[in-house]
């Protein structure tokens, strides 16, 4: 009996023993890599929130144009000299199967998450602890980060490149990483080539004067296939590169500016600030985590005594700061997205320098107070930007549905007041006017809508005839919204 029991007790050990190294192994797998999953959960949760707050958040004109343009049966926008073809290729495979505004934001909600992780990723490799992770979370607790995760647009995106391509750059001995700054400039370029060209600059020169010339040559080969893409098509469709750098600069009030205080001004919103979008006074609290980024940053990299492990931080300070001093610099207008690669990258010193306080017992309590309020700050921010920008962009669906119920048909063609949103969501050929509707004469636009035989309506916001064409035209109520109606024009032959 004896020797029975002492069998049976031998045999259960031998059973245990796999199952408590297994689990010692999970334990010491999820210990050596416990930074990636802290990052992984910082990524997670900043999708959650896009999610939440954002995802029934109407397209904007902006927005509306770059995806029409990958939208199957859907005429695209005008595609002005100064954008790129990134943002629409970004949206092209959830496009290309539906043009539901959900489905859209949901995608780039949970794309933006995975850009985060893949960003902040070769940091975790540079910066062994919570720095990293730390880094993600004061960039995704920004709320132009969170507002813009989820939408078309392009700064973002190039924020996520920007911080990747500086963390591989200080990786380039590794041959995966040479690849890896390629694809990130590349797609930097592809949806922004002048942001990505002032964030490679600091880089390119680095590299040559420290003879990297590997990373240099990967920069480059990624800058080269954004700006190949965009010179392609000048020659194309704007009358040659030079023709369309001067439309671009025009657009974008390229020039030698100072535009530092309508960059403060728009740290709560509204998402443009220039002639026509007022952007109110200077918000004190928003611009007390601004001016401490500077700070924060380099205690960061003072608080770094290893050369070695500075010299990282100081290529993402650098190029942060070159994009940062190329839209105050050169750019006669602000909005809050222009900066968000800077934020990402100057999150690396800042989060640094946050440590380095948070040594101190005293500095611990500060470090928590400041983010307590940081954060409750950006969340604050997003939900009154987010419920203002979805009350603004609901009338665009309101005068869709409203068309329908006025017997629009496709193909279809629309021209007017906010005609960009409403003909996306109607699936039309559209032409947005803020201001000059045209004279006697009918425009071109209109003009061979109709002589392609198409449904045309004229959109307008004004109580007035916006244009002596339209005088002869029937005029309809389409919607009202906060007292201000919308009329739809109509040909004179149409019934």
């Amino acid at each position: 009996m004896n020797q029975l029991t002492e069998t049976a007790t031998r045999g259960g050990a031998s059973l245990r023993a796999p199952e408590l190294s297994s689990k010692k192994g999970v334990k010491r797998w999820m210990a050596s890599r416990r930074w990636y999953l802290a990052l992984a959960v910082v990524a997670a949760c900043y999708s959650a929130v896009q999610l939440l707050v954002t995802a029934r958040v109407g397209l904007g004109w902006d927005e509306s144009i770059y995806v029409s343009q990958v939208t199957p049966g859907l005429p695209p926008a005008w595609f002005s000299a100064p954008r790129a073809r990134g943002v629409p290729l970004l949206v092209a495979p959830v496009t290309l199967f539906t043009s539901s505004v959900i489905v859209i934001r949901v995608y780039l909600s949970l794309l933006s998450g995975l850009g985060l992780f893949l960003a902040y990723y070769p940091w975790v490799r540079l910066r062994p602890g919570a720095a990293v992770p730390a880094a993600a979370a004061l960039f995704a607790g920004l709320w132009t980060s969170l507002f813009y995760g989820s939408e078309a647009m392009p700064n973002i995106w190039v924020a996520f490149c920007a911080v990747a391509g500086a963390g591989l750059f200080s990786l380039y001995k590794r041959k995966w990483s040479l690849v890896g700054i390629v694809v990130a400039f590349a797609i930097a370029s592809l949806v922004r080539p002048t942001d990505a060209s002032w964030l490679a600059l600091p880089l390119v020169g680095y590299g040559l004067v420290t003879r990297r010339f590997r990373a240099v040559v990967a920069v480059v080969a990624g800058l080269v296939v954004g700006w190949g893409e965009w010179f392609a098509e000048a020659a194309l469709k704007y009358g040659g590169p030079f023709a369309r750098l001067s439309a671009a600069g025009a657009k974008n009030e390229a020039g030698l500016h100072f535009s530092l205080g309508e960059h403060l001004r728009a740290l709560d919103g509204p998402i443009l600030c220039r002639f026509g979008h007022p952007c109110g006074d200077i918000p004190l609290a928003h611009v007390a985590w601004f001016a401490a980024i500077p700070v924060l940053a380099a205690v960061g990299l003072w608080a770094v005594r290893k050369p070695a492990r500075r010299r990282p931080l100081l290529i993402a300070t650098a190029s942060g700061a070159a994009l940062a001093l190329s839209y105050i610099f050169t750019i006669g207008y602000a909005a809050p997205r222009f900066l968000l690669p800077a934020y990402a990258l100057l999150a690396l010193p800042v989060a640094c320098g946050l440590a380095s306080v948070a040594r101190a017992r005293v500095g611990r309590v500060l470090v928590a107070v400041a983010m307590v309020a940081f954060f409750a700050l950006q969340g604050g921010t997003l939900l009154e930007r987010a419920e203002i920008e979805g009350a603004a962009r609901e009338p665009d669906r309101l005068a869709a549905e409203a068309l329908r119920g006025h017997g629009i048909t496709r193909p279809c063609f629309l021209y007017g007041h906010a005609a960009i949103q409403v003909g996306y969501l109607s699936g039309c050929g559209m032409v947005g006017i803020t201001t000059n509707y045209g004279g006697y004469e009918l425009p071109r636009q209109i003009d061979a809508a109709l002589t392609r035989g198409e449904w045309v309506g004229v959109l307008s916001n004004r109580k007035d005839t916006p244009a002596a064409f339209l005088s002869i035209w029937h005029r309809v109520p389409l919607i009202t919204v906060d007292g201000q109606r919308w009329y739809l024009y109509r040909p004179p032959q149409a019934r």
